[in-house]
């Protein structure tokens, strides 16, 4: 694939949104890892992880689609998969992810991620007193027509091999000088062996951002205890080429052993394509809140000497099978805003202060 003059200028500039640098001499610019797949598979898990361990290697960048690059980044004039293959053609070693996981689990997640702002419209503190039933019959209505997409498969225009490989525990297909790759959500334990043999790195494994941890997990923990899939949907859930495609016979089977232990005897009732359009339009008008959070990593990529020094520390606690006390790597960016105002503060209305000035501006230089 060739692209004109126009097109490049398009993609630097992007590049330069993004953070993805051009010097020779730098590795974050010469490296990239992007996890590209669709929401609640464990891709933020994914990210703060590869953060943690390749932050000083990779530029490592978290992206759902289109949307994210406009909302998160200002970017509209250009495609994911054309900023993925651009930097492969430029000679970058890039690396894509993609993780499968059972679409109800991951229909579930997804349910809860919005819950409040989105398919109710309430605050927590009122959809916690709400009958856990509501919320199943809700979550049943929609099942069908809440869409997941498998970048892997869909989206990375590859050819993908007959079967998935279960020894591994990973595809990887190469094109264009990048390599994608795609995991199980159910390996999660073992991805820091698994993605040290495909990066010949030593790479540690942080969970983050999980539903079952935020603030809604009580309401999900109940959701998912009292829960018990409707005929029509296991039917569904039986069928599905990807379960059958990711999974082994095996586990196939003990995964549709698991959900028959909880199956009801009744068929529920789905919303057809127009009434979930209607639902989706009314509840798009009411909500209140962007569903894009930005700051739900505990690793968000910063190359700052602060962060560098606390993911050193983190790994070394992790190393030691000790417990982290670190909230967030970049949590100190809310002081780096504080010092930068008072800086300005200082200098428009306390021009004499030449100590203060001086000590701020050494409170300054630690974030570079």
């Amino acid at each position: 694939m060739s692209f004109n003059n126009e097109e490049i200028e398009r993609f630097k500039n992007a590049n330069k949104k993004l953070g993805i640098g051009d010097s020779p001499s730098n590795p974050r610019d010469n490296n990239l890892i992007i996890i590209y797949s669709s929401p609640k598979v464990g891709s933020t898990s994914l990210v703060s992880s590869l953060r943690l361990s390749l932050n000083h290697k990779y530029t490592i960048l978290h992206i759902h689609n289109e949307r994210m690059l406009k909302l998160l980044y200002n970017i509209d004039d250009v495609s994911v998969m054309e900023l993925i293959t651009y930097n492969g053609m430029i000679g970058k070693k890039v690396f894509v992810f993609d993780v499968f996981r059972t679409e109800m689990e991951q229909k579930q997640s997804l349910f809860f991620e919005n819950i409040d702002t989105f398919h109710f419209n309430v605050p927590l503190s009122i959809l916690n007193k709400y009958d856990i039933n509501i919320l199943i019959n809700r979550f049943n209505n929609i099942f069908h027509e809440t869409i997941i997409s498998d970048h892997f498969k869909s989206i990375y225009n590859i050819e993908c091999p007959a079967e998935f490989d279960h020894v591994n525990k990973y595809l990887m297909i190469e094109k264009d000088n990048v390599k994608f790759i795609k995991l199980r959500l159910k390996d999660s334990k073992i991805w820091s062996k698994i993605i040290g043999n495909i990066m010949h790195e030593n790479i540690a494994l942080m969970k983050d951002y999980q539903t079952s941890s935020k603030d809604c997990k009580d309401l999900y923990n109940s959701f998912k205890s009292l829960y018990f899939i409707p005929t029509n949907i296991l039917e569904h859930i039986e069928k599905s080429e990807s379960l059958k495609y990711y999974y082994s016979p095996e586990e196939y089977d003990e995964y549709i052993r698991t959900w028959k232990c909880k199956s009801s005897d009744e068929e529920c009732r789905v919303y057809s394509k127009e009434e979930y359009d209607l639902y989706t339009k009314i509840s798009v008008e009411n909500r209140h809140q962007n569903e894009i959070q930005q700051e739900h990593y505990f690793d968000d990529g910063c190359v700052c000497k602060i962060c560098n020094v606390n993911r050193q520390n983190v790994l070394r606690l992790m190393k030691n099978n000790k417990p982290v006390s670190l909230k967030r790597i970049g949590e100190h960016h809310k002081n780096k805003k504080l010092i930068t105002q008072a800086l300005k503060d200082n200098i428009l209305f306390d021009i004499g202060n030449e100590k203060r000035k001086k000590g701020l501006n050494m409170g300054l230089n630690m974030f570079k």
